[in-house]
């Protein structure tokens, strides 16, 4: 399949979970692939199956120098970037009394600032370009938030605003702005969920069962190829209808 055929794409958290999946997958489907992480180089290109074609880069997504060294150093090698995947994140648990500040500052740094970070970025080069495709991960929480998830859930929340808000600035540019929201995804991130816990949010999703990072990626590829050309501020639950309707047991 050969739908990201010649794209450029970059991808936040690539080493891991959802962003891995997407990375080998956007390059199983043609596109060139610039896997950035926190992780060393060697962990991502190993992790995202990268070839001499793509690009590994270790980076921070608090940091916003370090993610606008990267845009130009893949504009001045391949001459544009297509489309941005912000996959960086982290899950901060907690109430807005049982929770400490630190854990509140690192969930909007890495969640809702990274992802701002990161589009600062590309934005640019998208609009000097006249084009650009960008996907966010927002997630199930932005609409319906749980308990004791308060960090989390605000810098999601966050996330889909700032998703709505781009589309609507940039879509004069050619740029589309949009956003996935996962739910139970079998990923390294959500192995704090186990047992009871586990089983008990499983049952929440109208499917009964969690999805796979390779799932999301999918969804992902869509958003980001020309298949979804007339969306844009959109937010795409894959989420196995986890936000759809509420089970109740009887």
């Amino acid at each position: 399949m050969t739908v990201m055929q010649n794209r450029i794409v970059m991808i936040t958290g690539a080493a891991s979970g959802i962003g891995r999946a997407t990375a080998n997958l956007l390059r199983s489907s043609g596109a060139t692939i610039i896997a950035a992480d926190r992780a060393d180089g060697g962990t991502i290109a190993q992790a995202a199956g990268l070839t001499a074609d793509d690009m590994g880069i270790s980076l921070d997504v608090s940091a916003p120098t370090m993610l606008e060294a990267a845009a130009v150093a893949v504009v001045r090698r391949y001459g544009r970037i297509d489309g941005l995947v912000t996959c960086a994140g982290v899950w901060v648990h907690g109430t807005a009394t049982h929770s400490s500040l630190d854990d509140w500052n690192k969930a909007i740094a890495v969640n809702l600032t990274g992802t701002l970070h990161a589009a600062r970025a590309v934005l640019p080069h998208m609009v000097a370009a006249g084009k650009g495709a960008i996907v966010t991960l927002a997630g199930t929480d932005a609409t319906n938030p749980m308990s004791s998830n308060t960090p989390n859930n605000v810098s999601k929340a966050g996330v889909l605003q700032l998703t709505r808000s781009m589309a609507a600035d940039y879509g004069g540019n050619g740029i589309r702005v949009n956003a996935i929201s996962p739910g139970y995804i079998e990923t390294p991130m959500m192995m704090a969920f186990q047992g009871s816990r586990r089983d008990a949010y499983l049952k929440m999703h109208l499917l009964r069962r969690p999805g796979e990072a390779d799932e999301v990626a999918k969804a992902i590829r869509f958003l980001l190829s020309d298949d979804a050309s007339f969306i844009t501020g959109a937010n795409l639950p894959v989420d196995g209808g986890l936000t759809a309707a509420q089970l109740i047991q009887y």
